[in-house]
């Protein structure tokens, strides 16, 4: 009798816990604006993880912060995953370790995601003009095909793809401002200015 009571309430436990990682993966989506197949994928990558047993030792906030994630790179998305922990509210450090989990227990079809990907959404958060948006992403574009971008944080370079524009047209953009907005520090924007400068373009 005992046990089948324990049982019972393991069973309702685990249920309160994919109710909850559930919802958290809708409210993270939504403030994302992802659409309804991105939002499924990730729900579903969460049930995946309680399956395998993936929530034991870590917060549900953050399985549910690194489904979302997990479901964007599996579809080519730019986000930032210091974006989706602070929707999340929880540490970006553990936010990253349980997406490493989960790419590494479910073997994720995750995408690499362009630095070019990113620079329309920086530039918007920054208010650049056009202009110095279209030039950010052929300098990120020719940097791809050069193969400099191998290995970099994709967001951090093309942030510094903003930033070289930027300084091209005049326009002052600060190595702060384009260094938050793609979540990095200003020695990366450096780092990557000066292998933008390799392009002689």
């Amino acid at each position: 009798m005992r046990r089948e009571q324990r049982r019972g309430r393991f069973q309702s436990k685990a249920e309160r816990n994919l109710a909850h990682g559930l919802g958290e993966v809708r409210r993270i989506a939504s403030a994302l604006d992802l659409s309804e197949s991105v939002r499924d994928q990730a729900c579903q990558l969460f049930r995946s993880a309680q399956n395998e047993n993936l929530l034991r030792g870590r917060s549900i906030e953050a399985i549910a912060a690194a489904s979302v994630y997990g479901a964007c790179r599996c579809n080519g998305l730019s986000r930032l995953l210091g974006e989706i922990s602070k929707l999340a509210r929880v540490v970006e450090s553990r936010v990253t370790n349980a997406y490493k989990t989960l790419n590494e227990e479910l073997g994720l079809p995750a995408k690499p995601v362009a630095p070019s990907m990113f620079v329309p959404r920086l530039a918007s958060d920054l208010e650049c003009p056009d202009e110095i948006r279209q030039r950010a992403r052929t300098l990120a574009e020719q940097a791809e095909e050069r193969g400099l971008t191998t290995g970099v944080h994709p967001a951090g370079f093309a942030a510094a793809c903003l930033y070289k524009a930027g300084q091209e047209q005049g326009k002052w953009v600060t190595q702060r401002d384009v260094a938050e907005s793609g979540n990095v520090t200003p020695t990366t924007i450096r780092t990557h200015h000066e292998t933008l400068g390799e392009l002689a373009v």
